[in-house]
């Protein structure tokens, strides 16, 4: 029996880990948060989700989501060999796998169960969204993968509805939502694939071919093979193709958006630019696009051409004082991964010591005035008063040099100046 895919529309990294996508799922336990980001970049990340009153189904679930994820990296990569999806992942004491939290719904099970089923999964994929668009400061940069694991959603004439999803080409969040227990025969790699192509925002608004379907522009209609035709029969993610003719959604000759320049795929075809990150005291360096969360230095791996924004952070009793290296200072460091780049982040204390010496009959004036202890990085204004019958003959002691009366040295550290007088 045919069964109907329906799109409802909202609209160091690890490089390629080896054995990220084996099968079953090699994490341990299960979380409801979506644990620190150890790839760069947008990427796609998977959620076992289950109404309020459902059972943990966690166990199965993540195992089922890494092998068709698996199967779906598979297949991408036999339909354009320069392309991949870009899966969130996490390190476990068994490897290195998917990163999949358990996501437990606000709503019980009953309320995805309307009598018409479109307006269940409507329900169901807002309510999805509501709690994961705003779950992480990152979600601009993130789409999800979202396997739903309660009651079936009740049967109507036309088929069953196998998953809902939506989200725009150029920014996130995006949500692929499968159903799992609905659809039965339909393979749900399959499902996954082809809602995931919806989260990345395909068909793109533009699409000027005349065989989308008629009054759905989400979907092509010209082959039945195509991975985006709405009917499906129980076909395996193997037989169907990425964009039949190429003509709508991937490597397209058109002016409109094209999923192939996603930035939610690897490119396979280039290899990634390391960014260096290294610190001078104490404080945490991060990224805006998932990637880069240091306290420490550290090197991460970037698709080339990737456009990244760092910020500062200094631990408490510090403060951040400038970049050095591929940036300079002190506002947030923009990159353009076009080369390998690597960067230092400057730490300094809050306070500083200041300690002024003389040699010979004189004194160090300060303005404002000075004390053993001074804000760091406020201005600081030194002037050399000869006693009567001497004169200032020059500075010494590292922070103030030449011959000027006058000195403005930087405070970001300790001062220490000496001021030499001659007599006359």
């Amino acid at each position: 029996m045919r069964k109907l895919l329906v799109l409802l529309v909202a609209g160091g990294s690890l490089w390629l880990v080896p054995g990220a996508f084996a099968a079953g799922w090699c994490g341990s336990g299960e979380t409801s948060t979506d644990v620190p980001d150890i790839v760069t970049g947008p990427q796609i990340h998977a959620v076992v989700a289950v109404p309020a009153d459902g059972a943990d189904t966690f166990a199965t679930d993540s195992g089922r989501i890494a092998d068709d994820v698996a199967a779906m990296s598979s297949w991408w990569t036999g339909q354009d060999p320069t392309r991949v999806p870009r899966f969130d992942l996490a390190t476990f004491p068994g490897g290195t796998c998917l990163d999949i939290s358990l996501l437990r719904l606000p709503e019980p099970a009953a309320a995805f169960l309307d009598p018409n089923p479109e307006v269940d999964a409507q329900a169901l994929f807002t309510d999805i969204g509501v709690v994961l668009g705003t779950s992480s400061r990152r979600s601009s940069y993130k789409k999800y993968l979202v396997y739903y694991d309660g009651p079936a959603l009740p049967a109507d004439p036309s088929g069953e509805i196998c998953g809902a999803g939506g989200g725009d080409f150029s920014t996130g969040p995006g949500f692929a939502d499968v159903m799992v227990n609905d659809c039965a025969g339909v393979p749900i790699d399959t499902v996954a694939t082809h809602e995931l192509l919806h989260a990345l925002g395909a068909v793109p608004p533009g699409d000027t071919n005349p065989l989308l379907c008629p009054g759905d522009p989400g979907h092509p209609c010209d082959s039945r093979t195509d991975i985006l035709y709405p009917y499906s029969s129980a076909q395996p993610l193997s037989s169907l193709v990425l964009d039949y003719n190429h003509d709508d959604y991937y490597a397209h000759p058109g002016t409109w958006p094209d999923i192939q320049d996603s930035a939610w795929l690897t490119h396979l075809d280039v290899p990634p630019f390391p960014l260096t990150v290294t610190f001078s005291g104490a404080g945490t360096v991060s990224s805006d696009l998932p990637g880069v969360d240091c306290t420490a230095a550290c090197t991460t791996q970037w698709q080339q051409g990737t456009a990244v924004s760092l910020s500062a952070t200094a631990t408490a009793g510090s403060r951040f004082i400038r970049w050095s290296g591929a940036c300079t200072g002190s506002v947030d460091c923009q990159l353009t991964l076009s080369q390998p780049q690597s960067l230092t982040a400057v730490f300094g204390p809050l306070r500083i010591q200041v300690r002024l010496t003389t040699k010979g009959k004189g004194r160090v004036a300060c303005s404002p005035a000075c004390s053993k202890s001074f804000p760091a990085g406020d201005p600081l204004h030194l002037r050399a008063v000869a006693a009567k019958g001497w004169r200032f003959t020059g500075w010494g002691g590292g922070a103030c040099k030449g011959k000027r009366l006058t000195c403005s040295p930087t405070t970001d550290f300790a001062v220490s100046v000496r001021a030499t007088f001659r007599r006359r």
